[in-house]
Formats: C-alpha cells, structure tokens, sequence
C-alpha cells in the first residue's frame, strides 16, 4: 500500500471507530467507491491496535481503578465483563452469514438510516429522572450488551447502538459515551485476537513497516476524536451524526 491509502483507512478507523456513523460500514465504502485494493486482515488487525491503544490511555483512569479494585473499579469491570459477553456469542454464530449477505450498499444505506432514526428517538426522551454510571444493574448491563451485538451488522455502529441504548435508559449523555467506549475495549481487543487467529491460520503473520505507521497514525486520529467527540457533545448533541447518517444512507441509496 502507498502512504496516501495508509493515511485514509487510518483517519476512517480513527474517527468513525468512536463516532456513532459506524467504521465498519464506511471502510467497505472506501475501498467499494475509491476503488482501493484489500488492505489485507494485517492492516486491519494494526488499525484496530491504534483504536485500542487510544481508548485504554484515553479512559487510563478508570483503567486504573479497574487494575486497583476500586468500588468504582468494580462497577467498570462489570460492565466490561457481562456487558461483553453476548456480543462473541452471536458474533460467532453470525458473523458468516452477515459476511456472505449483509456487505452491500443496500444494506448499510437501510441500517445507516434505521439506526439514526432510533438514535434521534433515544436523544429526543425525557432525562430529566436521568439515571448514574453508579446505578447499572446486571439486567442494565445485559440489555446494553445484547443491543451491542447489532453492529455485527455494516451500517449500525458499535458505539452508536451502545450510546442509543444507555440514552433509552435514561443516561446522560456523558455516560452513555462512557459506557460505550469502555465497552470498546474488550469489543475491540475481541476482533483483534479474532482476526490475528484468522492470519495465524493462514501462516501469515510478518509485521510490516506499513501496519506500524496504520497502527500509529489510528491511534492519533483515534485519540483525537474520542476527545473532541466528548468535549463537544453537550454543546452539539448527537443531531449532527443523526442528520449524517440520514444523509449518507439516502446518498447511498442512489448507487
């Protein structure tokens, strides 16, 4: 790969991983509508460390209280830990049939604009009786982590369903995009371990000079936006990804 391909899957994984748009869905655009070459499960596998690597420094605070069993760190470990339980379970078991189905334009523009319509209804409820981070219950989390197994399929977005999700149960906006890119990091470390049993399988597993600079320039751009997008949301709400993703899907729709 050149370094102009390189830096483009990078930004896309950087801001659309953490962003409720969906970065599954628009790395197959790319490369559908640019007309780039399979970047090959190695570069995939590099992007996602960057992504992972960003959000464990990012949240290196609660990863702190998590690692010194902190009451608080206790309620974040059981969030990761049930919360992520469903989504290898249903990932496993679907994941051919969505590979071999659901990648085509058709269906990321419908799921794109679906999702963005439920995410509108999420942002437009009454949280006045909001409910706290302190307050997840065990069926809170599961519901959250069942609503996760969604983005398997292209168009959903992780972190979006996640975000509509904790929003439906009256969370702030704030926690709701705690909740999800905490849930990030074992999504994340899952696909990671996944895909590198994929290459191992296939014997290829030489580290080139191109996964190090994809993995490097996706943690900034990860880094980047997971600031930007939490500093910024009280001020724009999610209108603006809402308004995107309807845009996109109907922009899609005439391919």
């Amino acid at each position: 790969m050149d370094f102009v391909q390189i830096l483009i899957l990078s930004i896309i994984q950087g801001i659309t991983e953490f962003l409720p748009i969906s970065s599954q869905s628009h790395l197959i655009l790319t490369s559908k509508l640019l007309g780039m070459s399979d970047q090959g499960l190695s570069f995939d596998i590099a992007l996602h460390a960057g992504s992972l690597l960003a959000i464990l420094i990012y949240y290196r605070k609660e990863v702190t209280k998590i690692m010194s069993i902190s009451d608080e760190g206790i309620q974040y470990l059981k969030l990761i830990i049930i919360g992520s339980i469903p989504l290898p379970i249903i990932g496993l078991l679907f994941v051919d049939i969505v590979s071999e189905n659901l990648r085509t334009i058709n269906t990321i523009a419908f799921m794109t604009i679906v999702f963005a319509l439920l995410l509108y209804f999420a942002e437009r409820r009454n949280h006045e009786n909001e409910n706290s981070f302190a307050t997840l219950s065990f069926f809170t989390i599961i519901f959250i982590g069942f609503m996760q197994t969604l983005a398997i399929m292209p168009g959903v977005s992780r972190s979006g369903i996640v975000i509509t999700a904790a929003l439906l149960l009256s969370y702030s906006r704030e926690d709701s995009i705690k909740i999800a890119f905490l849930l990030a990091i074992p999504a994340i470390f899952m696909a990671t371990v996944y895909q590198s049993m994929q290459l191992y399988e296939v014997g290829n597993i030489e580290i080139l000079n191109e996964h190090l600079l994809g993995m490097i320039l996706s943690f900034i751009f990860s880094y980047i936006t997971i600031h930007l997008f939490i500093s910024t949301i009280n001020k724009i709400s999610f209108t603006p990804y809402i308004v995107y993703r309807i845009a996109l899907g109907l922009l899609l729709l005439t391919f």
